[in-house]
């Protein structure tokens, strides 16, 4: 064992006295005294001047609570660390701090903060507030954030034309005990409209603005496709090339083409936007993209991964224009097999830029947009057909299909909520769906064999133990489902889907099969997605909205289409990748995360306006404080424990709670009355309407 090693060996299981370790070490006064010293140096130790002893460091993740107090968490570890006030130094929540632990406390060890490692916050966004003192005008930002309540200091010359009572988003940077700021971005006044959204969207640090250097760069991007661009591509302008996307999409990553072969085989034509030719490796514009890694799409706006003169115009396959793509050309049989295929840059021009809404129309049979369209009608039915092909080959083997059910915000003009409305597909959203999966396999198959560097989407088997317990649940809801003591196949939970598609439960069945699944996520290994019963999979279709996309283009443009020193760049992208896939998949959660944050704001703004009114709705989740309550139109609310008149017996094996000695499990229809919504807290707090009626004077201080 080596020296070092037998050192923190004694620190862990003997002690951590020098007497000790001398003799647990068999080393001498100067040897140990050296090596502790490069361990601290190391901060593998840390010596502890109250005990005389040296201690063990860790490095935690903190959650500072509300009390003042904090829990280190540890990775790897089960228990946390309890921190109190006093041994916290100026630690915020989140931040990443070196530790060690000094005591056994009641129930957790104690531990003592050393050094702030990594910040959690290193901007804030909130109102900028003018002081008058006898020194002169003092300047700071009041942070919006209750997981981040700090006061910024703000010098004049960093105010950056920012005005009193504007909100505004500081760099920041820790002086001791003190918070300095720098103003980076003006959001404008609280009232403006939809300075909610931007507040929420700078929250999680995605900004409208791009770099200067990527400005700069942008403007040497022509706003149409050159003579020479053209060279060596493949020519598809002729062929009736057709584009389909959302009624308000403004960028079109995708554009398709169908034909019915002499063979009897369909010819699939996928072709996306290359944008890889315009955006370069490690350009201030690829980096500003990676940066961001995914386009996000809150309620009234998209904040674009790539500047609108690339995503709305030049990468856009607008109609009626040429553009650069890179295609995935396919031949797929009567069966929904993959019989041939082709990857390779080429040139196209969209004959119409199609909307699910006419798509969907004409499949039903819409003769007045039958008679317009009349030029691409049989592609239309043909695609149609062999989009029902696909899908019933991904059926056949396990695919899964979760009906989950999406709504859609409108906003009034001054940004509050107007309407909510359940998203619909049919079969043009289907047909576009199954074309893009089929080109993201394919693209991934063919890297795969082909032993290239390619950044694959996967998804892992669900955690077997998890999907057992949501089997066992839904058989004692009424619906009697295969038990197996095995793993449970994609093909199973398939089976599970049908049967409870039936049940009045589907919505909160459906949701609970769907979180007992793995996150898909980013990895340079092939390692098949278990959602979609694939063995193959990668993102390639997306490249204007997602950075994954368009890694995937530039591996396949350099490593496929145009090798050079390939044993070189294979080497290269291979050493990448790693972080590239994990900080892509980082960027997709946060994204989500946002789009939901937006969401349950906008959804508690629209309830504030209906405090006092009564809804029917379903339980949808039941917790040891309370249980969620989802509404017709998709909100979901709290109906709290603390709220109820007397006791509740809460069961977290059969999930259900019992009060008044009538039982709630999920989905009962409950009434329930609004007692308060806030757009600040983004939470809406029911009470059962029994209640209410009984004593809803308790309930008003929860409306103020």
């Amino acid at each position: 064992m080596e020296k070092d090693e037998l050192i923190l060996e004694c620190i862990k299981n003997k002690s951590g006295k020098f007497k000790t370790m001398l003799k647990y070490t068999n080393l001498d006064k100067k040897e140990l005294q050296a090596i502790l010293t490069k361990l601290e140096d190391e901060e593998k130790i840390y010596y502890n001047h109250y005990k005389n002893e040296y201690v063990l460091t860790k490095i935690a993740k903190l959650q500072v609570k509300e009390a003042g107090y904090a829990f280190g968490i540890v990775d790897g570890e089960n228990e946390d660390y309890f921190i109190s006030n006093d041994d916290l130094l100026n630690a915020y929540d989140g931040d990443i701090a070196l530790i060690y632990p000094y005591k056994q406390g009641s129930k957790l060890m104690n531990a003592k903060v050393i050094k702030i490692i990594d910040r959690a916050h290193k901007q804030v966004i909130g109102i900028l507030h003018e002081k008058q003192t006898k020194r002169g005008i003092k300047y700071y930002v009041k942070s919006n954030s209750k997981a981040f309540d700090v006061n910024v200091v703000i010098r004049y010359e960093n105010l950056n034309n920012a005005k009193n009572n504007q909100l505004v988003l500081c760099d920041i940077d820790y002086i001791g005990t003190s918070i300095i700021g720098k103003v980076v971005e003006i959001v404008g006044y609280p009232d403006d409209p939809g300075i909610e959204i931007s507040q929420i969207a700078l929250e999680y640090g995605f900004k409208s603005n791009f770099s200067d250097e990527t400005n700069e760069e942008i403007k040497t991007i022509p706003d149409c496709v050159l003579p020479y661009q053209k060279e060596g591509r493949r020519d598809f302008t002729n062929d009736s090339v057709i584009t389909i996307d959302g009624d308000d999409s403004k960028d079109f990553d995708d554009a398709v083409f169908v034909k019915k072969l002499s063979n009897g085989n369909f010819e699939l034509d996928v072709h996306i936007a290359d944008v890889a030719s315009y955006v370069k490796e490690n350009s201030p514009l690829d980096k500003d993209a990676f940066e961001r890694g995914t386009s996000v799409y809150l309620a009234d706006r998209v904040i674009p991964m790539l500047p609108r003169k690339l995503s709305n115009g030049i990468c856009s396959l607008n109609e009626g224009v040429e553009r650069l793509v890179l295609s995935c050309l396919m031949e797929i049989d009567l069966k929904g097999n993959l019989v041939n295929y082709e990857i390779c840059e080429g040139v196209i021009k969209s004959h119409h830029r199609m909307t699910y809404n006419k798509v969907n129309k004409i499949l039903n049979g819409d003769k007045d947009l039958i008679n317009e369209y009349s030029d691409i009608y049989p592609m239309l039915l043909q695609m149609q057909q062999l989009s029902r092909i696909i899908r019933q080959r991904r059926y056949k083997k396990g695919g899964l299909e979760f009906d989950v059910d999406e709504y859609k915000i409108t906003l009034y003009s001054d940004g509050s909520p107007k309407d909510i409305t359940l998203r619909t597909r049919d079969d043009a959203e289907k047909l576009i769906e199954d074309f893009m999966l089929c080109a993201n396999e394919t693209v991934a198959y063919n890297m795969n064999i082909m032993n290239l560097p390619c950044e694959y989407r996967i998804h892992e088997k669900p955690e077997q133990e998890k999907l057992h317990d949501v089997f066992d649940i839904i058989n004692n809801m009424g619906v009697s489902l295969k038990k197996t003591q095995n793993d449970i196949h994609p093909k199973q939970v398939q089976e599970a889907l049908e049967k409870i598609s039936d049940s009045p439960y589907s919505p909160i069945l459906n949701q609970m099969l769907l979180r007992s699944m793995m996150k898909a996520k980013y990895y340079e290994k092939c390692l098949g997605h278990y959602g979609l019963a694939m063995n193959y999979y990668c993102h390639f279709t997306s490249p204007i909205r997602r950075y994954p996309d368009l890694m995937v283009h530039r591996l396949i443009k350099k490593l496929l289409l145009h090798p050079n020193d390939l044993a070189k760049d294979i080497a290269y992208y291979e050493a990448i990748l790693p972080e590239i896939c994990l900080k892509n998949s980082a960027s997709e959660r946060k994204s989500i995360e946002c789009e939901r944050e937006v969401d349950d704001m906008l959804y508690a703004w629209y309830m504030s306006r209906h405090i006092e009114e009564a809804f029917s709705g379903i339980i949808t989740s039941i917790t040891s404080f309370g249980f969620f309550v989802t509404l017709s139109n998709g909100i979901e609310g709290l109906v709290a424990y603390k709220n109820m008149d007397g006791y509740v017996i809460y069961n977290d094996k059969d999930l259900k709670c019992i009060y008044k000695d009538k039982e709630y499990k999920l989905g009962d229809k409950v009434d329930v009355v609004v007692i308060s919504a806030s757009k600040e807290s983004r939470k809406i707090d029911f009470v059962l309407k029994d209640e209410y009626d009984i004593k809803g004077d308790i309930y008003e201080g929860n409306m103020q």
